[in-house]
């Protein structure tokens, strides 16, 4: 999805893009009448099987179409997906991100992000932390809330810590993977700290005077440098002031002048580990609707909550049923308002919920088509997907 850069209002919202996708339709998916139901009623909702069905939303006061996908069982799974398969990789549609993974059979997009002035086409910066197949590839950049796909739970922020230890000294590591300096309309982040880059980043490490990249090779392990409650043995290779992009099997770090790593020598190692508590694949949201059962207030005056627009979420119920849902609608014109959001969730069940990009880029693609009508006609490339994954 092309997404202009949108001003970040009190609430810390980008933009980013919904989509759900089936390759395998006929003998994975069960699609089921439109589900009609009276105010304050439960909406019967499957516990077994994965199955797509529409909503009547004028109880509620949606006039647009709302489309549902729910699953439950250990047949299926959903796990983070990314554009080209990369950190800041460009953009990619979720229908296409999910026929590129094996055994996917549903895609919806994932987090908020934003284009920078790279040039088309530009990178979609991601928002929040991304923790994919349990490696930490993507640390938040600014606070945002963050849903566990696996523990069904929603928060905050992202617990991780990262740290390199050389030579018996401690290093923290102060992000992973993003794209420093960050600058968007009433958000600036200077380049700083220690910076930990990976393989799956795309782009080339930010450079300023006074800093310099530190090349390690992680030798010919098969795993993530990067693998949470995990720790990982690096070789030093050399240090760069120039611009580098991030070899397969490396790790680099770029750290300002006087950190403790000006002291190491090629074939010197150091000792990284990553922990976090998020479980194996997390993403980030904004805001969060429900949590165990509570509705959860949101900021007032906030005009993208406040006001109706295409909307996308995910969500589980008291029984473990996952559910993907996605509200037509135009900015600030039609579609759903948060509120009207928790109605409809309440009707189906759900007890914690957290609602993803919506606007221009809300789109639901089933059955090998698109079942929803994007604000824009067509469905918009994305920076992450969240992708349903089928058990072998």
């Amino acid at each position: 999805m092309f997404v202009k850069k949108r001003q970040i209002n009190q609430s810390g919202r980008w933009s980013a893009t919904l989509v759900v996708a089936l390759t395998t339709i006929a003998l994975v998916l069960t699609s089921s009448a439109s589900a009609s139901v009276v105010p304050d009623s439960k909406i019967a909702i499957s516990q077994t099987g994965l199955h797509v069905f529409s909503v009547n939303g004028r109880q509620f006061g949606i006039t647009t179409a709302i489309h549902v996908l729910s699953f439950n069982g250990p047949q299926y799974s959903i796990t983070v997906g990314l554009a080209h398969h990369e950190i800041d990789g460009g953009l990619q549609t979720t229908s296409s991100m999910c026929q590129g993974t094996p055994d996917c059979v549903a895609a919806v997009n994932g987090d908020f992000f934003d284009l920078n002035a790279a040039g088309p086409p530009g990178p979609g910066d991601e928002v929040g932390g991304i923790i994919q197949d349990c490696a930490l590839l993507h640390s938040p950049e600014v606070s945002h809330q963050q849903v566990n796909l696996d523990g069904h739970t929603v928060s905050n922020g992202l617990n991780w810590a990262s740290t390199l230890t050389v030579n018996a000294s401690t290093v923290p590591i102060t992000a992973v993977n993003q794209e420093i300096p960050l600058s968007y309309s009433n958000v600036s982040l200077p380049l700083a700290g220690t910076l930990l880059y990976t393989a799956p980043y795309a782009l080339a490490i930010p450079t300023l005077g006074g800093r310099t990249t530190y090349v390690f090779s992680q030798g010919d392990a098969t795993v993530s440098p990067t693998t949470i409650n995990a720790s990982a043995t690096l070789t030093f290779v050399g240090s760069t002031t120039q611009a580098v992009r991030v070899s397969s099997d490396d790790v680099d770090i770029s750290a300002p002048a006087g950190s403790s790593l000006a002291a190491l020598q090629p074939g010197d190692t150091a000792s990284l580990a990553t922990t976090s508590s998020a479980g194996c694949d997390d993403i980030g949201g904004h805001p969060i609707l429900l949590n165990q059962g509570t509705v959860v207030p949101v900021v007032s005056g906030d005009t993208y909550l406040a006001k109706p627009y295409a909307r996308t979420v995910i969500g589980w119920t008291a029984t473990g049923v996952t559910i993907l849902m996605t509200v037509d609608g135009k900015d600030a014109q039609s579609g759903a308002t948060v509120d009207q959001l928790d109605r409809v969730l309440e009707a189906l069940g759900v007890v914690t919920a957290i609602d993803l990009d919506g606007g221009n880029s809300t789109t639901f693609f089933a059955e090998g088509r698109v079942l929803n009508r994007p604000s824009r006609g067509n469905e918009h490339p994305v920076s992450t997907g969240l992708l349903v994954i089928r058990t072998p």
